[in-house]
């Protein structure tokens, strides 16, 4: 099992508000965040085995998709800063998924703060990015960024779907 840094949460969503209060990934930062992006992935293609709708399902799986993208261009913005290859751990040993939900109801409650968590990850990638002092890794947390943006329109996409 891969270990979390001392002062981390063991929850991913936990884990996400902690690194939100940072102006500036370290390196170490960016693996755990990588690590959290893996269990976004696992996340939303538990809530889209759940959905009924087929064009909601694929809706919620390309996020899930994306998430695992934003997953590697962090590691792509580690190997860039610090030299070294950072190697995402399988899922069975990545810490954040011992507390993965084995089952998701996709209802207004959910729906409406995965809205928000989307639309938040975009500002904080942003702020992230502006931080960075290298172009290369600056533009790779714009881009997870943008498409964090994305990701919280195919959810408002899913609930006009599953309200209808």
């Amino acid at each position: 099992m891969a270990s979390l840094p001392a002062g981390y949460p063991e929850q991913a969503f936990d884990a996400f508000a902690f690194l939100k209060s940072r102006t500036e990934l370290s390196v170490e930062d960016m693996q755990v965040l990588a690590m959290i992006e893996c269990f976004g992935e696992a996340f939303y293609f538990l809530l889209a085995e759940n959905v009924g709708n087929a064009d909601a399902k694929a809706l919620l799986t390309r996020n899930g998709q994306e998430e695992r993208g934003h997953a590697h261009r962090l590691l792509k913005a580690i190997k860039l800063k610090s030299g070294t290859e950072f190697a995402l751990p399988p899922n069975e040993e990545n810490p954040f998924f011992k507390f993965c939900p084995t089952d998701l109801n996709c209802d207004a409650e959910l729906i409406a703060a995965l809205e928000q968590g989307e639309a938040d990850g975009d500002l904080v990638y942003q702020v992230w990015a502006d931080a960075e002092k290298d172009p290369k890794v600056a533009e790779l947390l714009r881009l997870n960024g943008r498409e964090e943006s994305r990701h919280g329109e195919r959810v408002t996409e899913v609930r006009k779907l599953l309200a209808a």
